[in-house]
This record gives structure tokens, C-alpha cells and sequence, in this order.
């Protein structure tokens, strides 16, 4: 699991690259974030898709987390039909 680190404050993108496994065009139809501290979640939205050529996306939640001392989670849900596929990321609060 990727970990990135804010300093309490911070407001910042966090990016994922999603890239084809099989060199085929594709398309992320969709991508929602959601950002947990233990069992709460903080935080939820739509994700930001950027198509950088057929074969890789970008796919991004600007975040901004509350708890200094925390390690959150942020859970990145996309959808390439017909699958949909889930990417978690520590994210620690100085």
C-alpha cells in the first residue's frame, strides 16, 4: 500500500495511475474517493479522471485531512466496465 504524508493543513491532490496490463485502450467510466480515520469517514467525493493517452488514466482526490497524529486511509473505487476496482492509500498527518 502506497503511504503519503501531509502536515495538518495541507490541502493536495493524491493521484493514482491506472495503466492497461494488456496494452488495450481503455476508459475509467467512473471514480469516487473515500478518506477514513479508523471506522469514520471524513471525507468522500467524485475523483478527478485525466485520460493521458488509450492506455493510462490519472485518477485524483484532493484531500484535506483533520487529525494531526492520524494515518488515514484513502480508498479509491474506479470503474472500467464491466469491472470495478478498488486502490487504497495511507495517508499520515504530521
Amino acid at each position: 500500500m502506497d503511504r503519503v504524508r501531509f502536515e495538518l493543513g495541507e490541502k493536495k491532490y493524491i493521484m493514482i495511475e491506472v495503466r492497461s496490463c494488456n496494452n488495450q485502450p481503455f476508459e475509467v467510466a467512473k471514480a469516487t474517493y473515500k478518506l477514513r480515520c479508523g471506522l469514520t469517514e471524513e471525507a468522500s467525493g467524485e475523483c478527478e479522471i485525466n485520460q493521458t493517452n488509450d492506455t493510462t488514466v490519472i485518477v485524483m482526490a484532493l484531500v484535506q485531512p483533520q487529525a494531526k497524529g492520524a494515518t488515514y486511509e484513502l480508498e479509491f473505487t474506479y470503474q472500467i466496465p464491466p469491472e470495478t476496482l478498488i486502490y487504497k492509500v495511507l495517508v499520515n498527518v504530521q
